[in-house]
């Protein structure tokens, strides 16, 4: 519900209101998150990282689209922040589909939010978009590197005479 309501101020060019109606949105999407890994409860957790989802496409595609003919260059960063989050979350999803073990942490969540929410308030939207993006793409980074060793550590099992996780 706020993400609509702050996607529709960005719209409007509201975006002093939208940053609040979005920190109140960012703040119940965390206290969400720690409740549904509280829970343990699966469908929980994925209404959760699809919310997440929905906060940062509220938030970046109303932006970008908003500041696309004062600001070309903040247009742009933001598509590039909504790519990398959306891939760093892909990225996160797969390896997890795939057998591997990675997660995504509330630090990791709540400062994108922050990030978000501040550049809206304070207006300071090309340094909080560069951070997002930034943010982003070491998340993906990591999540590549995490997977590549923990490929390295099962290939070296099969040297050892054991049988990597998930194959039998």
């Amino acid at each position: 519900m706020t993400s609509g309501g702050t996607a529709l101020l960005l719209l409007l060019h509201h975006r002093v209101v939208a940053g609040v109606l979005a920190l109140v949105g960012a703040a119940s999407l965390l206290f969400g998150s720690a409740v549904a890994r509280a829970s343990g409860q699966r469908r929980e957790l994925l209404a959760e990282l699809l919310a997440d989802r929905v906060f940062d496409a509220s938030v970046l595609a109303p932006v970008a689209w908003v500041t696309r003919s004062a600001s070309p260059r903040i247009a742009v960063l933001a598509l590039v922040a909504l790519g990398a989050s959306f891939v760093a979350s892909y990225e996160r999803a797969r390896g997890t589909a795939l057998g591997y073990r990675g997660s995504e942490g509330l630090v990791y969540r709540a400062v994108r939010d922050a990030l978000l929410v501040t550049g809206l308030i304070t207006g300071w939207l090309e340094a909080t978009l560069w951070a997002f993006a930034v943010v982003s793409v070491a998340a993906a980074a990591a999540r590549a590197w995490n997977i590549r060793l923990q490929d390295d550590g099962s290939r070296r099992g099969d040297r050892l005479g054991r049988v990597p996780p998930g194959t039998i």
